[in-house]
């Protein structure tokens, strides 16, 4: 396979080649011409791909959303249409998503918004989501050479999103529409203000995000669902004959000891109906029967002591006594008395002095009294043992019944939750607001932005432990039907903040400026609902850190200077340097607490603050290597250098510090930097074809989430964990790179048809991979390298009415990962969420001044969610990877524009309802061969309708 695109990718550029050479007769007079750079290339507009020409000497591609507009397209949307690029929504449309370039992670694609790099510590990459393309002019997209004016050295790519420049007094409207409560509101305002022009905008979008999914591992365990519920109504069964018997064996002890007086008719009765017997307990029937019947069998033992048999006796002697002496009270000589008895019983067996005393101590009675008294006590005592209500043994019982009960009730509820596979999704809802205030002049541009989210973050269908356990695709079935997790309806909150103050000039041949720019965001998180299933472990979710509420709060500050120098008419110098101090406080739930040694380890090596520092500095060389400007060679050089350091403010450290992960002191630091260089070529053969190629170096600092980790989930890796002695935290990763580019522009088929070829190639060390340290923690390891290569094509054709527009992408990687059961060597495993092949397809169709009409077809290529890789057989280890089915979208739309001012649209994405579709595939022993749900279901059929008003 790879022979045949290489292949391909030849015969396609000795294609354009040779048509170029063929046409270079023809332009041979602009060899001869001298060459002239453009100081403010960056700035001038120009129709593709002189545009891209000046931006970089490498591959680049500008979006611009004016050319969608209506069509209610956010920042992924638009990136779908660059080659090379891949978005992933990680939870969901408008949820966390992420972009890859060229086969990177996300975390190696740099954001910026007008030059100012975005990426915050308080995440591993930038979430697209969180970034409006309203009041945006363009969006450029660089990959593989990173020009000189973007500090940092990123291995996927830059992706610079340039909001608009106010110009002439201009008004516009805009308000949508869309499935599964969609709103979206615009209003943008330029005018002259001063020296300058002023641009205001205002944006507002929600959506409750419920639409309808299919959980596909839903019917699987059906039959296991239906046995569970077999098996709870044999144990409730079980419990419940449990009390009848206890009821029963009442019942024979009653009779069996006489406490009671039953007939025999009443005893088969009660046993057959236990209602009966529960109701005659209950209404105090059997106490009355209780004390009745030992009343009487009190007076016989009474009767029994006035005719002198307990003289035979020396048990009944005793009973009597201590009965004659509850009755006398104080009164009593029980020695006295003793003797007495004891006389008269040796004097006179039969002594009538027996009577005597008794009688003439006036006894009798009290005697009587006192026994009846104490038999009613105790009788009253033991029927309130045969009473279910005053029972403890009976009381067990009984909550073994109503946790029986409760048991089966749950579990009918789960298997009608199986046996029902549509689902609606939720917590998928979210509100933004956003707005920019810019004004801008010849020299000074003043900009600032606003930007807040709330939203709800939805559940995972695979227990939120990702695709990571199939068996989690399970028994997580029901999450969109009931409240399953402990900790439900998380909301999260984004709050960002921007000031920008720029301030260029042009001095001769120096044209050069200085830029400060503030960051600030707050990123809140908290469970609105805890601990309501008791199937979890409680421990964990009530006592662990940040489970329930979490604050982040970033704030960064940059200050860069730039510049170009013209030393010639064929040479001309680029500089960069800028330097960026970022804090970031964490608050959380548990933060200080320590409850046990098997979670005070987690709590007491918290990490509240950080701090990073970055240095970059960059300059580039644009050599013109002949006359007329058309062979261009452009080195650049970067320095890199980050300091980063983690604090610990708990009283904890020191000599009461709990020494479970030694590794994380009260303060811990580390310092990274290294040169890189860039080269690129470039020849224009004539005005329609041009060859380009580019390679280096690269190292890429890591961001404070890559280092530090969030404190709760991820933390800094352990020291003495498998191959890591060469430095406290991770290193920055690196390796080397090289593209090359054929480029056409000109006539085909009788259309305006511009085209870029690409091969690329990447060979990448020390990547970084989230490894799982201990229980409930990852940290980030330099074990994973790999090589990226493929192709990139694009291309363009334009009619008088209709275009056509392709991107294509070819992408193989080979990813090896530390193995400590081969003694850390590497072994081969899976790229994830990285699909060998991607494609986008647009048509339009213009044909009046009025309407057009669009279709488009994304297709997404099958890719792996696991990297495990099963060695030997070739079907398991391709599951094992836990793949994703090709995927194929279609949107179409219609605009109509009644009058000049007015643009009506109205369109469909995914028509054919694809994305809730979307399955994968699994093979282990629990679930051979079956077909999931993604952990996340992707939104699919949405109907949309825009109305627009130019003032």
């Amino acid at each position: 396979m790879k022979k045949k695109y290489l292949k391909g990718l030849v015969l396609l550029s000795l294609l354009l080649m040779g048509n170029g050479m063929a046409m270079a007769e023809e332009n041979t007079a602009a060899e001869d011409q001298e060459m002239s750079f453009d100081l403010e290339g960056v700035t001038v507009e120009a129709k593709r791909p002189d545009w891209e020409k000046k931006l970089s000497p490498g591959t680049v591609t500008i979006v611009r959303p004016d050319d969608y507009k209506g069509e209610q397209k956010t920042l992924p949307d638009l990136l779908l249409r660059v080659p090379g690029v891949h978005v992933r929504e990680v939870n969901g449309k408008g949820q966390y998503t992420t972009v890859t370039i060229r086969g990177s992670t996300a975390a190696q694609v740099g954001v910026f918004i007008d030059g100012v790099m975005t990426n915050l510590g308080g995440e591993s990459a930038v979430d697209l989501s969180t970034i409006p393309v309203k009041n945006v002019e363009r969006v450029e997209v660089y990959r593989g050479y990173i020009p000189s004016r973007f500090g940092g050295t990123f291995i996927g790519g830059v992706i610079n999103i340039v909001t608009k420049k106010p110009e002439q007094e201009h008004v516009s409207a805009e308000v949508g529409r869309s499935s599964y409560g969609g709103d979206k509101e615009s209003v943008e305002f330029t005018a002259p203000l001063g020296s300058g022009s002023l641009m205001f905008g205002l944006n507002y979008e929600d959506s409750r995000g419920d639409f309808k999914y299919k959980n596909y591992a839903a019917r699987r365990a059906v039959p296991q669902m239906a046995g569970n519920v077999e098996s709870a109504q044999a144990s409730l069964e079980n419990i419940m004959k449990a009390g009848a018997d206890w009821n029963n064996s009442n019942i024979d002890h009653l009779v069996s000891t006489g406490d009671a007086t039953l007939s025999a008719d009443e005893v088969s009765r009660y046993k057959a109906d236990n209602n009966a017997w529960v109701n005659y307990v209950k209404s105090g029937g059997l106490e009355k029967n209780m004390v009745d019947t030992a009343v009487a069998r009190g007076a016989g033992e009474i009767q029994s002591y006035d005719v002198g048999n307990w003289l035979l006796d020396s048990n009944l002697r005793d009973t009597y006594l201590n009965r004659l002496e509850e009755a006398m009270g104080d009164d009593f000589d029980r020695r006295a008395v003793s003797r007495n008895l004891s006389k008269y019983a040796y004097a006179d067996f039969m002594s009538n002095q027996y009577t005597n005393f008794f009688d003439e101590n006036n006894r009798k009675e009290q005697v009587v009294e006192a026994h009846d008294k104490k038999s009613i006590e105790a009788a009253r005592a033991g029927a309130s043992n045969y009473d279910p209500d005053k029972s403890s043994e009976y009381k067990n019982i009984k909550n073994q019944t109503e946790a029986a009960k409760k048991n089966l009730e749950n579990r009918k509820k789960l298997l009608k939750a199986y046996q029902d596979a549509n689902r609606h999704r939720r917590y998928n809802d979210r509100k933004n607001w956003d707005t920019i205030l810019k004004w801008q002049n010849k020299n000074w541009t003043v900009k600032g932005a606003w930007t807040y989210l709330k939203r709800h973050l939805p559940d995972s269908v695979w227990g939120g432990g990702g695709a990571g356990s199939d068996a989690d695709a399970i028994a997580f079935v029901p999450v969109d039907t009931f409240a399953i997790y402990p900790a439900e309806s998380r909301r999260q909150t984004i709050d960002n903040k921007e000031l920008l103050l720029e301030n260029r000039h042009q001095n001769g041949n120096l044209d050069w400026g200085w830029r400060f720019d503030y960051l600030h965001q707050a990123k809140k998180y908290r469970a609105e609902e805890m601990f309501h299933n008791l199937a979890f472990d409680n421990l964990y979710w009530k006592f662990y850190p940040l489970r329930e509420w979490s604050k982040y709060t970033s704030n960064k500050y940059n200050i860069q200077t730039d510049g170009t120098y013209k030393l010639g008419t064929r040479q001309m110098l680029d500089y960069q340097m800028n330097y960026s101090h970022e804090k970031l406080d964490v608050k959380g739930s548990n933060m200080d607490k320590v409850l046990s040694d098997m979670v005070s380890g987690v709590m007491s090596e918290m990490r509240n603050r950080y701090e990073q520092d970055i240095f970059n500095f960059q300059l580039q060389d644009s050599i013109s290597l002949d006359q007329g400007g058309t062979f261009i060679l452009t080195p650049s050089v970067r320095y890199n250098r980050s300091k980063i350091t983690g604090y610990s403010d708990s009283k904890r450290f020191g000599k009461d510090h709990l020494q479970h992960f030694s590794w994380i002191n009260a303060k811990d630091s580390q310092t990274d930097d290294k040169w890189t260089w860039q080269l690129a070529l470039r020849k224009d053969f004539n005005d329609r074809f041009a060859l380009r190629a580019t390679g280096g170096t690269y190292y890429r600092l890591l961001n404070m989430y890559e280092i530090a980790g969030d404190g709760a989930g991820i933390l800094p890796r352990p020291s003495h964990h498998g191959n890591t002695i060469e430095a406290m935290f991770p290193q920055p990763e690196e390796g080397k790179q090289f593209d090359i580019s054929a480029l056409w522009r000109g006539k085909l088929f009788n259309s305006d048809n511009s085209t870029t070829l690409t091969y690329f190639w990447r060979d990448s060390k020390r990547m970084l991979q989230l490894y799982r340290c201990g229980w409930d923690y990852w940290s980030y390891f330099n074990d994973n390298k790999g090589k990226s290569h493929g192709i990139e094509f694009q291309s363009s054709f334009k009619w008088p009415k209709f275009a056509i527009d392709l991107e294509w992408t070819h992408t193989l990687s080979h990813i090896q990962r530390k193995n400590d059961s081969v003694g850390y060597g590497y072994t081969d495993v899976w790229a994830t969420y990285q699909p060998e092949n991607e494609a986008n397809v647009r048509f339009t169709w213009s044909p009046n001044d009025k309407i057009s009409i669009f279709d488009e077809f994304h297709y997404t290529d099958e890719y792996f969610t696991y990297y495990g890789k099963i060695a030997g057989d070739s079907h398991k280890s391709y599951l094992s990877g836990r793949p994703v089915p090709s995927l194929t979208v279609m949107n179409a739309g219609i605009k109509w524009k009644p009058e000049k001012s007015w643009q009506i649209t109205v369109g469909c994405n995914d028509i054919f309802n694809k994305g809730p579709k979307q399955k994968i595939w699994t093979h282990t022993a629990y679930y051979p061969d079956g077909d999931v749900s993604l952990d996340y279901p992707i939104q699919g059929r949405t109907w949309y309708a825009t109305v627009r008003y130019e003032f």
